[in-house]
């Protein structure tokens, strides 16, 4: 399907990044770090957005915090009018009702894709492929278009899509759930549920109406920043009022009008160290490095994640699936053998509630 000036894409960059310290910081989080490329990960996403549609049809959304590393990075790869950044931080629900803020004043009928910034693709042309077919679906059926993914294992941190027909090019959902337990997201896979990849197409008249019916407050938002005209002052007290909901789970767990394709691109969530750990090449006793900086010796280890600032040496002996990642400030050893991103996350949050270590991680009280 030829891309049409109908299709917008919405890069959604205003993540904190919690799961993956002690790299990612409140200040620089993951979507600004260069994890597989030369490249961060919000530059190979606006990269792989170009490819589907103008660079005049692409926005990001962030908030005031990233501003200026932001522009910093692409300022100049789209237009300066195309840059949303949000005053307070409030989640992907109300960072895309600003950007349908924006959009609707150019094309109220706009098909729109959201996506979020630090996520990984290794298939530029088959994530393309899939997109178009999203969008194709979206104005052919009226539906709110997500893009799921086959499990390679079971991950509670994910959300999950059991679709009504399996095995088919598309289907309706039966039930999607955002980060379920272990058994749960266990039982889920066996009976053929998808990961939710968290891209997401739709018309704007189509996500609306889903609003208007789940969450009517939000359009009362969208309201107040179309009579506003964009003013900073106004745009801040809807935030303020504004509830801290991802779409996911505000609208994706409650619509019945919701199709899931499968998606086939070598695609990772890049959230927490054991995806990391499975993208990377390993060593012959299954040790990989996160840079080509770090330097390590062991002696009968295997299977482990290590990282270290530059002229710093690890030593590993019998130790295995460990995640060893080391900077000048701070020191995680964590298991690679199980899911430990809530418990990274847990511990990112207690630092931010102790003001003597609050700077392990982040400069501001909110995050």
């Amino acid at each position: 399907m030829a891309t049409t000036s109908q299709h917008f894409i919405v890069i959604l960059s205003g993540g904190s990044g919690h799961r993956l310290w002690p790299i990612s910081r409140h200040q620089h989080p993951k979507q600004f770090l260069k994890l597989f490329k030369n490249k961060s990960l919000l530059e190979q996403t606006l990269n792989r957005a170009k490819k589907i549609c103008s660079s005049k049809n692409i926005f990001i959304v962030s908030n005031s915090d990233y501003q200026e590393k932001t522009l910093k990075l692409i300022g100049n790869k789209i237009p300066a009018s195309n840059f949303i950044f949000e005053p307070i931080k409030k989640n992907t629900a109300m960072a895309i009702i600003f950007a349908i803020n924006h959009i609707k004043r150019i094309n109220p009928l706009a098909t729109i894709t959201t996506m979020p910034s630090d996520h990984y693709v290794k298939q530029n042309l088959r994530f393309k492929k899939t997109i178009n077919k999203s969008v194709k679906l979206a104005n052919e059926y009226h539906q709110i278009v997500t893009i799921g993914i086959k499990p390679t294992f079971v991950n509670p941190s994910f959300g999950y899509i059991l679709p009504q027909q399996k095995n088919q090019p598309f289907s309706k959902v039966g039930l999607f759930m955002e980060k379920p337990s272990q058994e749960i997201a266990q039982n889920l896979v066996k009976k053929g549920a998808l990961w939710n990849s968290s891209i997401h197409t739709f018309t704007i008249p189509d996500i609306l109406a889903e609003f208007q019916q789940i969450q009517p407050e939000y359009t009362e938002f969208l309201k107040k920043l179309e009579s506003s005209e964009i003013n900073p002052k106004t745009t801040k007290l809807v935030y303020k009022k504004s509830p801290n909901f991802s779409l996911d789970k505000l609208l994706a767990e409650k619509s019945q009008h919701l199709l899931v394709i499968p998606g086939n691109f070598g695609w990772n969530d890049v959230g927490e160290w054991n995806s990391i750990y499975r993208q990377l090449g390993k060593n012959p006793s299954g040790i990989a490095t996160l840079n080509s900086d770090t330097q390590f010796l062991q002696i009968d280890s295997k299977n482990c994640l290590v990282s270290a600032p530059k002229n710093k040496i690890i030593g590993l002996i019998d130790v295995n699936n460990l995640a060893i990642i080391d900077t000048p400030d701070g020191l995680l050893v964590s298991n690679l053998a199980s899911d430990n991103s809530f418990k990274v996350k847990e511990m990112v949050n207690q630092f931010i509630k102790n003001k003597k270590l609050k700077k392990y991680f982040s400069k501001h009280d909110e995050i």
